[in-house]
């Protein structure tokens, strides 16, 4: 996911990402998911650390005004918690790159998601690439796209994308699709995931973490929305 430009291999020569950050958090209590921390981070922070070591040259992040990072454009979905497709729809704008590097900002495992795609390069005759859980399930927000490609589907849906899912558009591109083990596509969506992301980093961090699949068991498709 570098700068750069090969025929050949489909690499594409920019790239820019595309943080989620504004659902709310339901199955959190509410909480707002962006200010989580984490190993001494804050959600979203780790997710735009990552996508700028993965090769992002600008990086717009989608959600409430407490969800902005440095040197990061900050956007919002009108109105406001209308779904991830909407919210890609109101990031698009300021995209300039010719491709997308698509992330939650609730990733467990931000970093390896990025190493994972950066690894794959857009192949000439796809659209993107995406990875799967274990259980073959797309894992929408943690894929690379290109821009051209989202913005012909964007056109082609029309304005019905308030509360639709981010399949409605990006199930229609053809992907490459990566497996990835559970540790790298984990998420946090409930008080759980996030005690068992908590315990799986300290391992880690400690080197006593002998089960990397311990940080949480993948979830269905990520439609929701950060």
């Amino acid at each position: 996911m570098t700068a750069g430009s090969n025929s050949q291999s489909g690499r594409v020569a920019s790239m820019d990402a595309v943080v989620l950050a504004g659902g709310r958090g339901t199955r959190l209590g509410g909480v707002d998911k962006a200010g989580i921390v984490l190993n001494g981070e804050r959600l979203v922070d780790r997710a735009v650390a990552a996508a700028r070591a993965g090769g992002a040259t600008r990086v717009v992040i989608v959600g409430p005004n407490t969800a902005q990072s440095d040197d990061t454009i900050l956007v919002r979905e009108d109105p406001p918690f209308t779904g991830p497709l909407a919210a890609l729809a109101a990031a698009l704008p300021e995209v300039q790159a010719e491709s997308l590097l698509l992330l939650s900002c609730d990733l467990v495992r931000p970093s390896e998601v990025c190493r994972m795609l950066a690894a794959h390069l857009i192949p000439a005759e796809f659209d993107g690439v995406v990875l799967r859980d274990r259980d073959q399930r797309p894992q929408w927000l943690a894929g690379v796209y290109r821009v051209a490609a989202l913005r012909a589907e964007f056109a082609r849906l029309g304005a019905s994308i308030d509360h639709a899912p981010l399949r409605a558009v990006l199930s229609e591109l053809q992907l490459q699709w990566i497996d990835a083990p559970a540790h790298v596509t984990a998420d946090i969506d409930e008080a759980a995931d996030l005690d068992r992301a908590r315990s799986a980093l300290e391992r880690v961090s400690t080197g006593s973490d002998s089960d990397s699949s311990a940080a949480s068991t993948a979830h269905e498709d990520k439609d929701a929305h950060g």
